[in-house]
């Protein structure tokens, strides 16, 4: 009788075999048999790689192939006996899921959301800040970084911080650690914060393929915010599929921590509205997704950046954020910006923009429309609305600021 010890981790089952020398991990196993074998010969120097594959458990002959494969490389090892108890242990762990539980409602609970760091990301759920290409976002995830790590209470920008310090993990896609130093320490700077560390990994397999060694690092760290820049390599195939989504966002929940995932966008040739790139699924597994758009002249020094809040699945939508950064040849300044002066000022709220065009005096509800270049029933809908609440006054035919707002 082989003896064969399964222990159950988060993401995977790690199967070891002291009789023999062997230990199999099996990983991305879903409950219709498919699973990721991965089979190391223990030894006493640390273990060595046998072989890797993705297998459908279920498949007799597929099964019975591999214990062939196997057995060319180590002929002493009861190939088909170990293959069976690893089918049949990972089959029924696939589909037990978790327990059921009993749930008992609390006087003190309430809808008012958890944050990390509030209005960006909720606490221990996922959240998405995509933009174009150079649209800033990676650099305010950094800021992210920056405040949650310290934490930083009186930040200039008005986030509000996690009570004690937020270590992190930078998972980077899209660039390399020389890159990632020079901005990290411009930032810094600019933010004048002392030198400090932030946990970086530059990677190549998917977020799915790397859920064990990065619950490493989160465990050997005490992370308790992931950073993945960017969604498109992190999650890799056709996006525009659905299962690239329903993996990549498994392997997060696997993870069990805060998570702010960068994405690049797509528009809608029909109502021309920026998504996510790629399936639905991306923005329908976020709970909380971020529009980034920046404003930055050819050669200018400073960039303006919005944050328009798209959906929320904990708490309401947040009115749009701005913020400028100001770059020299060695730090990274940031601070608030008023989106109204800049082209981003479309980003703000119809509501808000109308006020403040009134600042400038009475106008018709065509005017209006006009100078914002916004539908005229919409105009004439939200000055109706600002009226009732006491914001405007009508004079004839215009519309005017019954009080400084």
């Amino acid at each position: 009788m082989i003896k064969i010890s399964a222990t159950e981790e988060i993401g995977f089952i790690n199967f070891a075999c002291p009789e023999h020398g062997l230990r199999v991990l099996a990983e991305r196993f879903t409950d219709d048999g498919y699973a990721d074998l991965r089979f190391y010969s223990s030894k006493k120097d640390g273990d060595s790689l046998l072989h890797t594959t993705r297998v459908n458990l279920l498949a007799t002959s597929t099964m019975n192939s591999l214990a062939k494969r196997l057995e060319k490389n180590s002929q002493d090892i009861p190939w088909t006996d170990i293959l069976t108890f690893i089918t049949g242990k990972t089959i029924e762990i696939a589909r037990r899921g978790e327990p059921a539980v009993e749930i008992w409602p609390s006087e003190d609970d309430n809808l008012a959301p958890d944050y990390l760091l509030e209005p960006i990301v909720y606490l221990n759920h996922p959240a998405v800040i995509f933009g174009d290409y150079g649209s800033a976002k990676s650099l305010f995830a950094l800021v992210v970084a920056t405040i949650c790590q310290l934490p930083y209470f009186d930040n200039p920008l008005g986030l509000i911080t996690p009570k004690e310090p937020t270590p992190c993990l930078f998972l980077d896609y899209e660039d390399d650690e020389s890159s990632f130093r020079k901005r990290w320490a411009a930032l810094l700077k600019g933010m004048n914060i002392g030198a400090m560390p932030i946990v970086y990994k530059r990677m190549s397999s998917t977020l799915a393929d790397s859920v064990e060694q990065v619950q490493k690092l989160i465990a050997a760290n005490r992370v308790k915010l992931l950073i993945v820049d960017s969604l498109g390599p992190a999650a890799r195939g056709n996006l525009n599929d659905p299962e690239p989504a329903i993996r990549y966002h498994a392997a997060l929940r696997q993870l069990g921590i805060t998570s702010l995932t960068l994405a690049h966008n797509s528009k809608d040739q029909f109502t021309k509205k920026r998504t996510i790139f790629g399936s639905v699924f991306f923005t329908n597994l976020a709970r909380s997704v971020w529009e980034c758009k920046a404003e930055q002249e050819t050669g200018e020094d400073e960039a303006v950046i919005s944050l328009k809040h798209t959906k929320a699945n904990l708490s309401r939508l947040h009115p749009p954020l701005g913020y400028r950064f100001t770059f020299t040849d060695n730090s990274i300044t940031v601070g608030k910006a008023d989106l109204q002066d800049t082209s981003l000022s479309g980003e703000l709220p119809l509501s808000l923009r109308i006020k403040d065009l009134l600042r400038r005096g009475a106008m018709t509800v065509r005017e209006i429309a006009e100078v914002l270049e916004a539908n005229e029933a919409s105009v004439r809908t939200i000055t109706n609305r600002l009226s009732k609440k006491g914001y405007l006054i009508k004079v004839g035919e215009s519309w005017g600021l019954k009080q400084e707002v």
